[in-house]
């Protein structure tokens, strides 16, 4: 290992082969000609944070995930491959691999529930049976009294029913 100076004469102790994090973003900010404050504002940070990102000041920066953030954002903004910066990064912190899903096959759990939807047709045909049911009266009701026949009323008449007699005292 050798110690490498990256744009600003800060001293980093790398691989002679390979620059620090902070050293590539900061050369691909001066070849692009941009200022420090004007990455802040593009990467809506302060520029006391892009100054630590490009001199590698791990004291100064928030948590690895942020970091990871701002190193992606900065990357696209400088013109470096995001991946490789984020996972340069992530080697060098020593953060665990992401997480990976695993099924296991075989095994099938002692009690299965079913579908959403065979529950929603389940609760859907108890209910259709439950109004089925309650509507059943006043249906035999309608089809019996359809059933009886009436006499057709005349226009102009009037049918009221047969006088009770009155009794006397």
């Amino acid at each position: 290992m050798s110690d490498s100076q990256d744009t600003d004469g800060n001293t980093a102790t790398m691989p002679v082969d390979r620059k620090s994090i902070g050293a590539r973003l900061s050369a691909a900010r001066t070849e692009r000609k941009l200022d420090r404050r004007v990455v802040a504002n593009e990467l809506n940070l302060d520029v006391s944070m892009i100054e630590a990102l490009e001199n590698d000041d791990e004291a100064a920066l928030p948590a690895a995930i942020f970091v990871k953030g701002y190193l992606r954002n900065y990357a696209r903004l400088v013109g470096l491959p995001e991946d490789e910066i984020v996972s340069d990064y992530a080697e060098l912190s020593g953060d665990p691999p992401p997480l990976n899903v695993v099924t296991i096959q075989g095994k099938t759990p002692f009690f299965q529930l079913p579908s959403a939807r065979l529950l929603r047709n389940i609760i859907l045909l108890l209910l259709a049976s439950i109004l089925i049911w309650l509507a059943y009266p006043f249906a035999e009701r309608l089809i019996e009294s359809r059933g009886q026949v009436t006499q057709p009323v005349e226009p102009g008449r009037l049918e009221l029913p047969p006088a009770e007699p009155q009794a006397t005292e």
